[in-house]
Formats: structure tokens, C-alpha cells, sequence
């Protein structure tokens, strides 16, 4: 009797290993294309294809490294805890993911238009600001972190944004006034850079130097116990 009970287990386990193993495959060939889509989509810098060996070696080396801890290792204990909150974590994964892809698949069809070669793609989306992948990875990481359930893993997004208004942004528009001398200037007057509607760069920076220091607040005071250091 205890050696059907057994197999009966272990043949569920295998099962659920199974199933397990699908689910991992499937979200790791979504974050690889997407992550493919950011290298070969544009010629502008991004996280996955940085613009100078300094930053692939900050990027390759300490920081994904640390965003996959932040949001694996580091959720022994969880200290966000509300209703609903992987209901909404799993919203703006997907909302931001979709956002994203959404801006560059209509970028691609676009630009295959052979009216538009050559041409500043600044229709649809991109009409709101000017890095619309940007602005829905903000999304995507955040619910990423609150269905981690930590500050911790909810500082990743944060840091993001501090990264992107003073580093990643500025090369990125740097290339396209460059790319686009007569286009951009205009197109980049009248348009937010980052988060629809806020078309200060000053407050921008504002609030990107706050959000570095609430993520080094999170660092000393709220990461060493879901870390565990």
C-alpha cells in the first residue's frame, strides 16, 4: 500500500516537474525574444545592448546579476503585503510588457513602409514620449517586484528610472538627434521625454536623484532581511 501511495506521488511530482519545466521554458523564449527585439530592433543604446564597454561591463556584471537576486533569491521574507496585490503585480507585468511590445512591433511596421525609410517614427506611442519601451519596462519591473512581494525587488524599477533619465535616455536621444538632425529638435520640443504628460527634464532629474536615494534607503534598511545579510 505505502509503495502505490509512492508512486502515485512521485508520479504526480513528475507530473507538476513537467508542467513546471514548460511554464520556465515559455517565459524565458518570451524574455529571450523580447530581449532580442531590444538588441536588433534599434540602433539606440538599451539595457540589453549598452553603447560603450564601461557599461556592459556594469550592465553584465553587477547589474543583472542583482536584479535576478533582487527578485529570486532576495524574497525570504515578504514586507509588502496587501488585497490583491499579485492580481495587480501580474497587471503591470503584462500592461507594461504589452505596452512595450506594442510600440515596437508598430515601429517595425512602420518603418517597413518604404514612404517612411529614413524617416523619425514619432506616430502612435511615440507621440506621447519619446521612449515609450522605456516607459512600459518601468511598468513591467514594478509588477515584477510586487509579485516578488519585497521593497527590495520593488527598488529595481526605481533604480530604473534613475538610469534612465541620466544615463540611458540622454545617449538614446543623442543618437537620434544625430541620426535625425532636422526631425528630432522639433519632435523633442514638444514631446515628454519619458513619462507622458512631464516634459520637464529638470524635475526629471529631480526625481530621478530622489528615486536613487529611496533605492539606497531600501538597500541599508529594507533589503537585509529578505536577502538575508
Amino acid at each position: 500500500m505505502d509503495q502505490v501511495e509512492g508512486d502515485g506521488t512521485n508520479t504526480n511530482r513528475l507530473a507538476w516537474k513537467c508542467l513546471c519545466s514548460v511554464l520556465l521554458a515559455f517565459e524565458m523564449a518570451v524574455y529571450f525574444v523580447w530581449a532580442l527585439i531590444e538588441i536588433w530592433g534599434q540602433e539606440t543604446a538599451t539595457w540589453v545592448c549598452p553603447a560603450t564597454v564601461f557599461m556592459l561591463v556594469v550592465v553584465y556584471g553587477p547589474v543583472w546579476p542583482s536584479i535576478f537576486c533582487m527578485f529570486g533569491y532576495c524574497t525570504q521574507s515578504s514586507d509588502i503585503q496587501f488585497l490583491g496585490r499579485d492580481e495587480l503585480g501580474l497587471a503591470l507585468y503584462l500592461g507594461g510588457s504589452f505596452y512595450s511590445l506594442a510600440y515596437e512591433v508598430g515601429r517595425f511596421r512602420w518603418k517597413a513602409r518604404p514612404e517612411n525609410k529614413g524617416k523619425l517614427h514619432t506616430v502612435g506611442l511615440a507621440s506621447w514620449c519619446i521612449h515609450p519601451n522605456y516607459f512600459g519596462d518601468l511598468f513591467t519591473y514594478t509588477g515584477w517586484g510586487l509579485a516578488a512581494g519585497t521593497t527590495c525587488a520593488v527598488s529595481v524599477p526605481v533604480l530604473m528610472f534613475f538610469t534612465f533619465v541620466l544615463v540611458v535616455v540622454p545617449n538614446s536621444d543623442n543618437y537620434l538627434s544625430q541620426r535625425y538632425p532636422k526631425e528630432f529638435p522639433a519632435y523633442a520640443a514638444h514631446t515628454a521625454t519619458l513619462i507622458p504628460g512631464l516634459h520637464s527634464k529638470v524635475l526629471s532629474q529631480v526625481l530621478a536623484w530622489l528615486c536613487l536615494l529611496l533605492c539606497i534607503y531600501s538597500w541599508c534598511f529594507r533589503c537585509p532581511g529578505p536577502c538575508g545579510y
